[in-house]
């Protein structure tokens, strides 16, 4: 049996859903593949814990954040879809063993005030280190709207602006794009509960010692401008939003179709073979999954082998540290001990972010995941999902969403049943000295790094696809050649995290990777 469209989708992601909303608003015939028995991918959601089966497990991400900039909310009507969400005030909170916080207001002001509170200088410290990632922003956010390797002449105009207005931070701008976060943090600010806060935000981006990460701050400037924006309902409200968006625009998306082949003829992609045989001709196949699943799928022997190699090589948690994530669902709410009663304002800590872990526990956490070791005391965060959106667990119920971003994808022991339960009796431990509510849990689910892996069919589990860096980006990103505005291979498209701007949820590779479509199908 034959389909054909003008474009094939591979993946409905929220990248991959982007992807095919630009191009069916343009008019072009569009069917999205997808291997699961719903849309969202990463952003996907679900009621997988069989002893709680009310309350919603949220696998991956929680937060909309860089979305909120990007333009494809408004762009693809998703609140005329259903979209929904709030914003909790403060977002993050270093809970500091010893019983106190500092917060991340959305008013920096106030968050000043916060660090001050801890180290006067810390405060004054960080309005003048804002003011360096708002310039940040204003240039980092039209280079990742941009498509890479092709004039953009709004995008360049905003980027040359903001370099010409902020010229004087010029030196200060270089040692934050080439530093580690862990530096950069411990260059501006004293006081370790201040730092903890910048190295535990920085951490979700990746490791904090690696040159060139000090870039990840530039959330700070995001979350002060956007907030966070969590979706009531979870991101798979978010996910399904855009799947009513993009039907609505005339795309097809079909589930449970797993992809056998990306068919590769006369030196082009054609469309796809699906594992049941299908096939859906087309002019040009967009692959919103990893990049390196998306290449080994292609017919065989039709793929320029140096090609394959170089891709095939392209990192994905090269660095053996990668998010482990857990969600709790507890027969009541999760709440803070001492931390909140020791707060001097009306702060709500209990619908923050909450991290565990001082700057000397952030660096042993990633210098065990190379190792293969897992640390009895671990980096980690705290989202209490249900005290924001009480529709995420039933009634009088809570649900408890853990980060940690750097755990061993291959521990030295192996991954067994017995290591995930004891790494977890560690982490609950952890989190007892600060919260209440953890001894009312009802079931669990907790994913490593090669259990989300073959769930969601990315290499090595890489939330990224590929990892960060200076040389996986732009054009470079997945790998040379690969980012340029003609494809690789011709007619095959990469659209989603492994693509120029990388990961988080932007939207930005699908709707770059459209752009790049409509020149070529007329």
């Amino acid at each position: 049996m034959t389909e054909a469209a003008d474009v094939v989708v591979v993946g409905a992601g929220h990248n991959g859903m982007a992807a095919a909303g630009y191009l069916s608003r343009a008019g072009k015939r569009v069917i999205v593949v997808e291997r699961l028995g719903k849309v969202g991918g990463m952003t996907s959601a679900g009621y997988m814990i069989p002893e709680a089966p009310s309350h919603l497990v949220t696998p991956c991400a929680v937060e909309l954040l860089f979305v909120r900039g990007s333009g494809l909310i408004e762009e693809l009507e998703l609140e005329k879809h259903g979209l929904r969400w709030v914003d909790p005030d403060p977002t993050y909170a270093y809970l500091d063993p010893s019983g106190a916080s500092v917060c991340l207001f959305r008013d920096p002001q106030r968050t000043a005030e916060d660090m001050g509170r801890l180290n006067a200088q810390d405060g004054k410290n960080y309005l003048k280190f804002l003011e360096l990632l708002n310039a940040l922003m204003d240039i980092g956010f039209p280079i990742m709207k941009a498509e890479p390797g092709r004039p953009d002449f709004k995008n360049l105009s905003a980027m040359v602006g903001s370099l010409v207005r902020n010229v004087r931070l010029k030196n200060d701008l270089q040692v934050l794009a080439s530093g580690t976060a862990d530096q950069i943090a411990c260059e501006w600010f004293q006081h370790p509960a201040n730092i903890a806060l910048l190295t535990n935000t920085a951490a979700g981006a990746g490791p904090v010692d690696d040159d060139g990460n000090g870039a990840a701050y530039m959330i700070l400037a995001t979350l002060h401008r956007l907030g966070t924006g969590k979706p009531i309902g979870s991101l798979q409200s978010f996910a399904n939003a855009l799947a009513s968006s993009i039907e609505a625009s005339g795309a097809k998306i079909m589930l449970n179709a797993p992809v056998a082949e990306i068919i590769i003829d006369d030196g082009a992609a054609r469309g796809v073979r699906l594992e049941d045989g299908r096939v859906i001709k087309a002019k040009a196949v967009v692959a919103s999954c990893d990049p390196r699943t998306a290449f080994a799928m292609t017919t065989p022997g039709k793929v320029e082998r140096r090609l394959l190699e170089r891709i095939k090589h392209a990192p994905a948690n090269r660095s053996n540290a990668a998010p482990f994530l857990a969600n709790l669902a507890l027969s009541k709410p999760l709440t803070l001990k001492r931390h909140q009663d020791l707060r001097h304002d009306e702060a709500d800590l209990n619908k923050a972010v909450g991290y565990i872990g001082t700057p000397e526990q952030v660096r042993e956490s990633f210098a065990a995941a190379r190792r293969g070791d897992i640390p009895k005391e671990i980096a980690l965060s705290i989202t209490p999902l249900s005290n924001t959106d009480p529709t995420q667990a039933p009634p009088g119920g809570g649900l408890a969403y853990i980060y940690v971003p750097a755990m061993a994808v291959d521990a030295r022991e192996g991954w067994s049943q017995e290591l995930k339960d004891r790494t977890m009796t560690n982490i609950i431990a952890q989190m007892s000295d600060y919260y209440d509510g953890l001894d009312a849990e009802v079931g669990r689910f907790v994913e490593t790094s090669r259990e989300r892996e073959k769930r969601l069919n990315a290499t090595n589990g890489c939330v990224t696809h590929i990892d960060f860096g200076s040389l996986r980006s732009g054009q470079n990103r997945p790998a040379t050649g690969f980012g340029n505005p003609k494809p690789a291979v011709p007619g095959l498209y990469i659209g989603g995290a492994g693509a120029h701007p990388g990961g988080g949820i932007s939207g930005l590779p699908g709707k770059i990777a459209a752009k790049r479509i409509l020149r070529q199908i007329k």
